[in-house]
């Protein structure tokens, strides 16, 4: 019994995670329309994956992110006044990176990959124990400097967790366009250590593959590719259209395994009251209100 008490508590804390990121995404989008923010790149339908990555992570652990996580800052600490204040170009990382252990955003597609091997190598040789832990999506993988950082990291012996977001979309053109290769973790044994594919909807699964590499990188043994398989159901950001490339079918049926409302139910069928449930949402959509409002009294003092 207690075996199921605890995988409901971490279900409960990671529904939390993803509903606040589910409810931030929303809430940006909504402020870009009112011109509050300049631009977003949506993470909808990839919560269980960020969040259940970040919920991985050690105390002195670090996240390298591109520029389209906002559940796994959220869950290191950043809040959303910091991202939207980034979004809306008042700075280019408000937030205390080293506090948060959430390095800024990076637009230049893929060049995080580098500052995380970087990071994890220097830290290393100063005698931490420390992981990077880095995300990118499918069509980074397509970067030079991708391929670059992954060999380096396997020459090197890198503590470094490279998480792969296979959303299925560079911008327009899907992953099966990008590689001849049947997966992307496979690449991971090309340059010398190991990798996954695992199902980037489902935060357990998620979280295990993440704490293995983890612990593995933290022992000494090198790094790991992790592909987390997920969809990307907005566009790629606020200024792009993708019915006019997406097959709609695809996304309803992507949008069946929907993480946040999938894990919802899971969640009651396991046990949980509708009460606890809809007080973490009260709870969650109470917070998010007051943050708004903090935001848009900072761009408009006057009103």
């Amino acid at each position: 019994m207690s075996d199921i008490n605890s995988q409901n508590s971490l279900e409960l804390q990671a529904y939390e995670a993803m509903y606040r990121a589910r409810c931030f995404d929303d809430t940006t989008i909504a402020l870009q329309r009112q011109g509050a923010v300049a631009g977003y790149a949506s993470a909808r339908g990839q919560e269980a994956a960020q969040c259940a990555v970040a919920g991985s992570l050690g105390p002195t652990d670090i996240i390298f992110p591109s520029y389209r996580q906002p559940g796994a800052a959220l869950v290191m600490g950043v809040r959303p006044v910091e991202l939207w204040r980034f979004h809306g170009r008042q700075a280019y990382c408000p937030w205390n990176w080293k506090q948060r252990r959430f390095f800024a955003y990076c637009i230049p597609v893929g060049s995080q990959l580098s500052h995380a091997v970087g990071w994890a190598v220097a830290r290393r040789r100063l005698g931490a124990e420390d992981v990077s832990v880095v995300f990118f999506g499918d069509g980074s993988s397509s970067q030079g400097e991708v391929h670059e950082a992954m060999n380096l990291a396997g020459v090197l012996n890198a503590p470094t967790v490279f998480v792969c977001e296979n959303n299925g979309w560079a911008i327009s053109m899907p992953t099966c366009h990008q590689t001849a290769a049947s997966t992307l973790h496979v690449r991971a044994f090309g340059y010398g250590f190991g990798g996954a594919r695992v199902d980037g909807n489902d935060p357990m699964a998620v979280r295990h593959s993440t704490e293995t590499a983890i612990r593995k990188a933290r022992a000494g043994f090198g790094p790991t590719l992790i592909e987390l398989v997920t969809h990307r159901l907005g566009g790629h950001t606020t200024s792009d259209n993708p019915a006019l490339y997406r097959d709609e079918i695809a996304v309803e049926q992507w949008t069946a395994r929907d993480p946040v409302p999938v894990l919802r139910r899971r969640l009651l069928a396991a046990g949980c009251t509708s009460e606890a449930v809809g007080e973490i949402e009260g709870r969650v959509d109470a917070q998010l209100r007051a943050d708004t409002e903090i935001f848009l009294k900072e761009i408009h003092p006057g009103d």
